[in-house]
């Protein structure tokens, strides 16, 4: 599921197996890569999803995140989490991923390979 797949924060790393998933559903063109764009159209459209009830803010029973990933996402320390610090840590997840700096994920990149 990509809403679960995206909720990484700056420190997490995808699992393997999320990793895979995440390719298949964020690919958009099919080319095998996971460009920054793609990502960051799926990360917008998973935000405003979470946001059900569209406060600007992803409530605890709105988003299932960790109590460290709430922590890692916040990043005002205001103690909530708003679409656009969720946005912003799941951009830096890509940051991290993205290995060699291409401004796309490969497979061994969403593998957690080098």
């Amino acid at each position: 599921m990509v809403t679960r797949i995206l909720a990484l924060a700056p420190v997490l790393v995808l699992t393997v197996s999320a990793a895979a998933a995440a390719a298949g559903s964020v690919d958009y063109n099919g080319d095998g890569l996971v460009s920054k764009e793609e990502f960051r159209n799926e990360v917008a459209r998973t935000a405003g999803l979470a946001d059900k009830n569209k406060n600007g803010f992803i409530d605890a029973g709105e988003f299932q995140l960790s109590a460290d990933q709430r922590t890692d996402f916040d990043s005002n320390g205001d103690g909530k989490v708003s679409v656009e610090e969720f946005q912003s840590g799941q951009m830096k997840g890509f940051a991290l991923l993205d290995k060699n700096n291409d401004g796309s994920l490969d497979a061994d990149e969403m593998k957690g390979g080098n």
